[in-house]
């Protein structure tokens, strides 16, 4: 359903070949709000690496994992989150006709920001637990913002705007990271929960990374079992309230998506999506999976203002990053 797209023709020195790959980049955009890209600029070994770490980091006992803690609220956006602290199914309904129930989100994970943000600290493991996770994802998280960069030129041609229309907006690296693990969990727990309730993503555009255990959408078999399981999905069309699956090639291949900025800016549609559990599937057990997403955020004190002349003005006061960011997340944690 979703195409794959060559970021290397980005860097042709062809100029007409690099804008033709920046129209076709738009255009897979505007279908769904997803595009799957490899050759983006991430490192394959520099994934690996990030996998491992998270998966160290998760198979730690509680006790050593809660040695660098969330907040109980919303605010820093940083360290680790137990199974019930974060429930995303609160935002599920923003801008969507098609209501969904409130359901619990079953996930844990770890938010990283950067360290040259000079409003939120990160939020480390202290010496002794888990050493070496701290300089793998700083360096896993330059990787994405400069990578993030390049999308984003290639976004602002496809467009027609200025290559450096979109990048001159992130320049304060306000971006976050985020590893997710979804333990193994007993089937019957999804009677009221899910792994990630429905929503859309509160930035400019996510990068996202699988594990190939499920993938984004893949199906497969456990053993000896006539189990099929799908995990990653998205709304289409928009507003529907049908989640189809979203196809991936592995943890090497990056799933770009728009968030909600990157729609009040340009009108690219931000789709809702959800990691959940088929419900014709059957099967006592649902596996462990993991995910890392890079969430490319704006500058705060950008002005979430259209940058087309196509689209319609708004006719209240415009909001900053910063405002509707925080808007978007208030109520997640509580």
């Amino acid at each position: 359903m979703f195409e794959q797209l060559d970021f290397s023709q980005f860097h042709s020195e062809n100029t007409d070949e690099r804008d033709q790959f920046c129209r076709e980049l738009i255009s897979e955009l505007s279908k769904s709000g997803w595009v799957r890209l490899v050759n983006h600029g991430v490192p394959p070994e520099s994934i690996d690496r990030a996998f491992e770490m998270s998966r160290e980091f998760f198979d730690l006992p509680l006790d050593q994992k809660l040695k660098s803690p969330h907040p109980p609220t919303a605010h820093p956006h940083r360290g680790f989150s137990p199974v019930g602290l974060e429930n995303i199914s609160t935002v599920s309904n923003y801008r969507s006709s098609a209501i969904q129930p409130l359901l619990r989100d079953m996930k844990e994970s770890y938010d990283i920001g950067s360290e040259l943000d000079p409003l939120y600290s990160n939020i480390w493991p202290p010496p002794g637990v888990h050493d070496g996770f701290r300089n793998t994802m700083n360096s896993f998280f330059t990787f994405c913002y400069d990578a993030e960069l390049m999308i984003l030129d290639a976004i602002s041609i496809g467009l027609g705007l200025p290559i450096h229309s979109l990048r001159e907006l992130h320049g304060a690296q306000t971006n976050e990271l985020r590893l997710t693990h979804y333990p193994e969990v007993d089937r019957a727990d999804f009677a009221n929960a899910t792994r990630i309730a429905a929503h859309t993503d509160f930035g400019t555009i996510t990068l996202l990374f699988q594990d190939n255990v499920g993938g984004l959408g893949k199906r497969y078999y456990l053993p000896n079992m006539d189990i099929e399981l799908t995990f990653k999905e998205m709304e289409q069309p928009p507003g529907s309230g049908v989640f189809v699956p979203a196809d991936n090639a592995g943890p090497h291949e990056c799933i770009v998506n728009v968030g909600d900025c990157l729609q009040m800016w340009t009108g690219l549609h931000s789709a809702r999506h959800r990691v959940h559990l088929a419900k014709e599937n059957q099967g006592n057990m649902v596996p462990e999976r993991f995910s890392i997403a890079y969430f490319a955020k704006p500058d705060r004190a950008a002005l979430l203002r259209p940058l087309l002349d196509s689209l319609d003005k708004p006719a209240q006061k415009l909001l900053t990053a910063n405002e509707f960011q925080h808007m978007r997340i208030e109520g997640t944690y509580a």
